[in-house]
This record gives structure tokens, sequence and C-alpha cells, in this order.
């Protein structure tokens, strides 16, 4: 490739991927949403809320507060009054969404090719590297940029595309001054409607003033500031000054309609509202977002502090103050372009560090300075860790788990520290002398350091991560109870949980996984009626499990009616905690195990279950009962846990039901569900024992009548210990 033929061929490139960035953003608009799975969220929630009271009457600066200057609020409401012409979709967010989120993409393209041509301008200082040529091409920065899903993320969502837009026009315009005079006029205009979106692009004044040939002396305060022919006059920086401040009043006046009273509404709102989501609102002891606890239509709520902090801002201010000055007077290269851009980054990452709050899409800003100043790995690595350090900060810790604050002190220490290298490698760059080369290499290090440390410790915080969800997923569960007691009786045979909701079986399988056997319990089969199948395998399940629990969102329809109103089928101790049904199921067999003639008529011993055991753990066994007529007498059970040669290993004798329910209480027909819990010695040897059940009086045993016929004064079931 030739020299001359270079610039087209690049020009052309740069057209290709321009399409790809703006088909690909304009598709988001119409086919993503922000937030994912976890929460349909955005600013333009918000935005959209705020759009709506217009119709009642109110407007912003005129009888409503905002924390926006004029320009994106007159934007928006434009975008709504637009969006309302159109019949609404189902969803009614649509059409105002699509109209605000393209009328961003275009700032957003603005951006890209901004970034473009101020990478352009670092170019040209640079030699030429032919082992790779692509990264001495302006083409490699906005292929970066392209690529990193923040930016893409963020103009879906939030309006931090507009005032990005204004801020780097200023700096291009800036540098464009050099060659043409009207760029630096150009440039204020940019910076005075920057400052109608939002302050950062303030910062332009202090860039233009040292760009435009200002020097910051004594000598130069008294010999060059006033002297008109010297190019370090104040003339310019004046000038630039004034003409932004002129453009902030000659545009800002008509959209805040005169209302000087809340023209700085913006302003009085950050002064009296919390900080958010930074260094200092956690040492404040805030962990909430950056919404400002007061409607918007509450004007006399401005008058008030929201938060009553324990910082000193005053000696914050002016800390930062000083030291901002400190760094901006040192004697760097105002002629290099790489200087103004390198500056502009420190200077934006100043005012983040220093401002009361951190909202997620700040970092784009960040990002944007990142892929022109440091268009490599290491700087790749920095924009990759702010992005999921946002996600957890955002996503994780605000909407999923607001009470885990640790999860705010370790993403709000990360991004701390990763600005302020971020910040160090930037001066690195321009810093004038030797020193220049050892601040770039130890931020280098101390860059990879805080990215590998942040790594290891979001690894290490996985499983109380993990442990934070679950409990705050099991306190928000509309059936927690139901969970809750499932576990309580986890050590009991029934050990089968069935449920013919898919979404039930969801909600609990999480939490009792472990400890049960969860049964989704499925109707189709070709050709026959689903509850029908839905009866045969409850059959079937009971048969094999004896009893199981059943389990069902409450008002919600199921088939399995037909099999809950089978003769042979019991469901006890049904319940309906919070939004879900319970109860357990026992399939009664066709013959009892055993009968016991009593007074008042004869009870029947219809089936047992038996929980498998280990030594030194517990053998639990359940007996169920049904008296035919009320019985006029009460009786204990015994069961008795027997070796092979008839010795005995574990007891427990009680009224049944832990004594809860004596025989002479019975209602007549009604199955008792009667659980025992004998504990086992530790040193019980494995192996196979036999547990026998049976009533007694003061008078003795009562005498059973067994399945096959047979007398005797207990019943025997085989039973195994398993080996620890």
């Amino acid at each position: 490739m030739t020299v001359n033929s270079r610039p087209t061929t690049e020009r052309s490139l740069f057209f290709l991927i321009l399409l790809l960035f703006i088909s690909f953003r304009l598709m988001s608009v119409l086919l993503f949403r922000p937030g994912g799975f976890i929460a349909d969220f955005s600013d333009f929630d918000y935005y959209r809320t705020w759009a709506l009271l217009t119709p009642a009457g109110y407007r912003a600066f005129d009888n409503m507060w905002t924390v926006y200057p004029p320009l994106f609020p007159a934007l928006m409401i434009g975008m709504f009054n637009l969006s309302a012409l159109i019949p609404p979709w189902a969803d009614p967010r649509l059409f105002f969404y699509t109209f605000l989120s393209s009328s961003l993409l275009v700032f957003e393209i603005g951006n890209f090719i901004l970034i473009y041509r101020l990478a352009g301008k670092l170019v040209e200082q640079q030699p030429t590297d032919e082992n790779h040529p692509l990264t001495r091409s302006p083409l490699y920065p906005v292929i970066l940029y392209a690529l990193l899903f923040t930016p893409a993320y963020t103009f879906l969502g939030w309006f931090e595309p507009m005032p990005l837009f204004f801020m780097l026009l200023g700096l291009d315009l800036l540098l464009t001054g050099r060659e043409r005079n009207w760029g630096w006029v150009a440039s204020a205009m940019a910076a005075g409607l920057g400052i109608l979106a939002k302050l950062t692009p303030a910062l332009l004044i202090p860039l233009a003033v040292r760009w435009l040939g200002a020097k910051l002396s004594l000598a130069a305060a008294r010999h060059e500031w006033f002297n008109w022919r010297s190019p370090a006059n104040l003339l310019k920086p004046t000038l630039y000054t004034l003409i932004t401040a002129a453009a902030v009043i000659g545009f800002g006046y008509p959209l805040v309609g005169g209302n000087g009273a809340l023209a700085f509404s913006s302003l009085r709102t950050h002064s009296i509202r919390p900080p958010w989501q930074s260094l200092w609102a956690v040492l404040d002891g805030y962990y909430g977002f950056g919404q400002v606890p007061l409607d918007m239509r509450n004007l006399a709520g401005l008058d008030g502090p929201l938060w009553q902090s324990s910082l000193s801002w005053g000696a914050i201010t002016l800390a930062f103050g000083l030291l901002f000055l400190w760094l901006y007077t040192r004697p760097y290269d105002w002629q290099q372009p790489r200087t103004l851009i390198a500056f502009a980054g420190v200077s934006v990452i100043w005012l983040f560090l220093y401002s009361k709050g951190w909202s997620p899409q700040f970092v784009v800003w960040v990002m944007a300075f990142l892929v022109l100043l440091t268009p490599n790995l290491r700087g790749i690595a920095i924009a990759i860790g702010l992005m999921f350090s946002n996600f957890i900060e955002s996503h994780v810790f605000i909407i999923m788990l607001p009470n885990a604050t640790w999860l705010l002190w370790g993403t709000v220490l990360f991004r701390t520290a990763l600005l302020m290298l971020v910040a160090a490698d930037f001066l690195g760059q321009i810093w004038p002398g030797a020193v220049k080369r050892v601040i770039e290499r130890w931020s280098a290090r101390l860059s990879w350091g805080v990215l590998v440390a942040g790594l290891l410790a979001g690894l290490l915080a996985v499983p109380a991560l993990g442990r934070a969800y679950t409990d705050s997923r099991l306190a928000a569960h509309p059936c927690r109870a139901a969970i809750e007691l499932l576990q309580t009786e986890a050590e009991w045979p029934e050990t089968v949980i069935a449920t013919e909701q898919s979404d039930a079986w969801e909600q609990f399988y999480p939490w009792l996984r472990h400890s049960y056997n969860l049964r989704l319990i499925d109707g189709y089969r070709p050709g026959a009626e689903p509850a029908a199948v839905i009866e045969e395998k409850l059959a079937a399940l009971g048969q094999e499990t004896g009893g199981f629990w059943w389990l069902a969102l409450a008002d919600r329809p199921f088939q399995a009616a037909g099999y809950f109103q089978r003769d042979d089928v019991q469901t006890l101790d049904a319940q309906t905690l919070g939004q879900c049904q319970l109860a357990r199921v026992v399939q009664i067999p066709p013959q009892a195990v055993a009968e016991a003639q009593v007074e008042g008529g004869p009870i029947r011993l219809l089936a047992t279950q038996t929980a498998p055991a280990k030594p030194g753990e517990a053998l639990h066994f359940v007996v169920y009962w049904q008296a035919e007529t009320a019985v006029s007498r009460s009786y204990t059970v015994f069961t008795q846990l027997l070796e092979s040669e008839g010795e005995l290993v574990a007891q427990q004798d009680n009224l049944p039901v832990r004594g809860l329910a004596p025989t002479d209480t019975w209602p007549a027909g009604v199955v008792v569900r009667d659980p025992y819990r004998l504990a086992l010695p530790d040193d019980t040897p494995p192996g196979a024992y036999r547990l026998i059940v049976g009533l007694y009086t003061d008078a003795g045993r009562v005498p059973l009548r067994l399945a096959d016929g047979s007398q005797n004064d207990f019943v025997e079931f085989p039973i195994t210990i398993f080996d620890r």
C-alpha cells in the first residue's frame, strides 16, 4: 500500500466501521432493553414518568425542579410529545424509548466520529510502527470503542452520550483552532451547549485557557497577560470564557422560561441530596443509589437538606481544588494535542473522584479517553474491570442484594483505585521531565495489581455472594414458610415432593434439592386425558413411597383432583403457607398391617414409613393409625428397636403424636400420622434389626390381629442400619 493511497483506504475502512456501528446501535434501539433478565430498568423509566407529568400541567423550570440542566429536558419532552401522537403499543413505552434512543444515537454517532478525529490528531505526533501499523492508526481507538459493551448499553437507557459529545466536540474544535482561527470560538459555543446538558463540559474552560496560550506564572502575569502582542495574553481565554457564558445564557434563558429561581435547581438539588455510590457515600453511611429523595413537584423541599452529612465538604473541596490547581499549573507542553486530551481526561476523572456521587453511566466518559490515550491491553483490561465493577454495583448490589453493603464497599474501592491510576497514567504521558517515565511505569504496574487483586477478590467473594443471594431470595419468597417447614421436616420418611406445576418446581428446587426428590408430574400421553395420566402417575408414586408431599401454588387450578378423591388416598396436615398449598399424602394399602380390638372399637395400623438411619443418628419411623369408631380409652404406643438376638437398642413410648393425640380423642375414620424418633447409640453396628410396634395400657399390651390372621401383641418390621 502506497503512502498516497493509505488515507483513502483508511477513510473507506472507517466508513465501513461507522456503517456497522450505526446499524448495530440502531438495531439495539429496536430490539434490546437495558437490564436483561435481572430487571427491566433504565433512566428512561424516570424520564417517562417525568414526561407524563406534563399533561397534568407541570413544566420543568416553571412549577417543577429537575436535576438536569435544560437542554436534555427540552429534547426528552419533545420526544415524548412526538411519541404521544402515535397509538400506544402493548408496551406503551415503545415509541418514546425508540424516539429518545434514536435522538441520543445521533450524539453517539458524533462521539464515534470525534474519537476518530481526535485519534488522528494524536497519531500525527507519533512515529509509524511498521510492525504494528494498526496501533498507529486512528481506526484503532474507534474499533475499540465500537467493541466495548458499556457505550452501546449506556445510550439505550441514559442521556450520557449527549454531554460527552459536547465535551469531545469542544476538544476537537480547540485542536482545530490551531489550524483555523474560528475553531476555538466554535469550541466555546460547544462548551456552552454542553454545560446546558451537564456541568462536566465546563472543564473545557480551564483547558482552553492553557491551550490558547495563557501561562500561569507571576512573570507571565506581569509581562504577558495584558500584553496584546504577546502570544500568552489573556485575550483569547477571556473571550472563550465570555462566549461560553453567552452561549449558556443565550440558549439557556429561553429554555428555562426566564425563571432564574429554578434555572439552577440542578445545583440546588446536588447540594442538598445525599451522596451515592461513591467513596464519600460509603464513608457517610449512605448505601442507596442516585435518585433524589424528593418529588420533582415539591419546590419547597429545595430549601432544606435531604441528608445530614458527617463529612466536611468544605475541607474536601479545598483539598481537591488545591491539588487540581497544582496539577493544572505544571509546565506541560501545551503545544501538543496529547497534552490537551490527556489533561481533559485527568480533569474528568478528577471531577468524578470529587463528586458526591457516582452513577454507572459515568464510566462511558472514562472509556472514551481510555481508547484515545491507552489503546492497549492494559487500557482495555481497565475498561473491562470498570465494566464488571459497574455490573456488580448497579445490578447485583443495587437491585439484587441491597443489604450486602460489603459489595458496595468493594466496588467503590476498586473503582476509585483504578480511576486514580488511570489519571496518573494520563498525567505520565504529558508530565515534564524524567519523572514522566517513572509515573507511567508505576501507574501501569499498580493498575495491573489492582486488576488482579479485584479479580481474586471477586472469585473469593463468590461463595459469600451465593449465600447472600440465597438468603435474600428466601426472605422475599412468597412461599418462604412452606420452604422452611419442609426443611424442618426433611429428616422424616416423606422425602418426595410432587407437583404438576413447573413454576412450583422451580420455586422450591434450589432450597430442597439436597433433602428431597422433587417430582414434576406430567400429564402428557398421546390420546389420553391429562387428568387421568396424572392420577395414574400419582397412584404409582404413592405405591412406591407410601407417602409424599403434595405442592401447589395457591389459587391455581390443577388436574390432580381425581387422585385425591380416591378412597385409598388421605391428605394430612393440609395448609396454605404464603402463596403455596402443602399437604402430606398417604396412600393406604388395601389391607391393614394389624388391627387392635380396644374399648369402643378397633384401631387399625394402616401403614408405616421408615427413613434410612446410621449409627449416632436417629431412626425416623412413622405409623398411620385409624379408629373405625370413637375409642373410649387412651392407649400408649411402644416402639422398640431390637438386635437379631432380641437385645434392646432404642425405644420410644408415648401417647400417639408425641402425646398430642391420645386415642380417646381420635375422630372416627380419620387417619392419624404418628411419628417416632429413636436415637441410635454411636456404637450401633450396621446391619439388620427388628422394630416392634404395639399398644398397651396399665393392664398390659393389647393383642393384635396381624394381616396374615395370626395374633401377637406387637407388629414387627425389618430395619437396616447403614454404615456411616
